[in-house]
């Protein structure tokens, strides 16, 4: 666990040191006059009348739960399984990172497709395939009882591809929709209401982990992903913006 921290704190400051070394110095030459914080924030929540803008903050919410879900829930059902199969803690824990492991690369496998797909594809129709794959994922691990088996290694698989999938389509979205003179405003909303998803996904996936399953946390981000693919669905009938992608 110290070497894992250690990594990561190694992979901040080499960040830190690029970033520092990397980006341009000095303050802009011109003063501009700014809007207040609240005329940012209420830009932000203004802008959520373009449908497609709304449909990008809900699956803003959506997709960044996937996320903890995926990379808390993942780690802590393969240790607990193998606990209960008689494993010393450290071992478990290996098992349950290797099942993280798995549906991470997947991920790491998938995203050059999924950049190829959703450059060629109307924003909205992208969105509505990174969904039901996020849906189908998330959904498919209430199959699972034993995570460590080979028969749960494609519903590990599909569920990394969907998680990535619903990240990824969601930002793609935004980016086409967000107007040029409110685009911070529209970008803050949307990650606020990110983290709206994560908080919410931790409090109550965490208990439902404990009071009902494992694959608990996973079925209940599954239905919001259905929840949000549907609106999706909706959206690209009315409202599915260029169609020329």
């Amino acid at each position: 666990g110290r070497y894992t921290h250690a990594v990561v704190v190694v992979g901040c400051v080499v960040t830190a040191v690029v970033l520092g070394l990397g980006l341009k110095k000095g303050t802009p030459v011109h003063a501009e006059k700014r809007p207040t914080v609240m005329e940012l924030i209420s830009s932000g929540v203004r802008e959520g009348r373009n449908p497609r803008i709304a449909l990008a903050y809900a699956s803003a919410f959506v997709s960044r739960g996937d996320m903890v879900i995926l990379g808390t829930f993942t780690i802590l059902w393969g240790k607990t399984f193998g606990i209960s199969q008689g494993m010393e803690p450290a071992e478990a824990l290996a098992i349950g990172t290797l099942v993280f492991v798995t549906a991470q690369t997947s991920a790491l496998l998938w995203v050059p497709f999924l950049g190829f797909l959703l450059d060629r594809l109307n924003r909205v129709t992208g969105l509505i395939i990174c969904m039901g794959l996020a849906t189908a994922g998330y959904l498919g691990t209430m199959f699972v009882d034993d995570p460590t088996a080979l028969a749960a290694i494609p519903i590990f698989v599909v569920l990394g591809i969907g998680q990535i999938s619903a990240f990824l389509g969601s930002a793609t979205l935004l980016g086409q929709e967000a107007p040029a003179l409110t685009r911070g405003s529209v970008v803050g909303a949307f990650n606020s209401c990110g983290a709206i998803g994560i908080l919410i996904a931790s409090v109550i996936g965490g208990r439902l982990f404990d009071s009902v399953g494992p694959s608990a946390p996973f079925v209940l981000v599954g239905v919001f992903n259905g929840l949000v693919l549907l609106a999706a669905i909706a959206v690209r009938i009315k409202s599915p913006g260029p169609l020329n992608h």
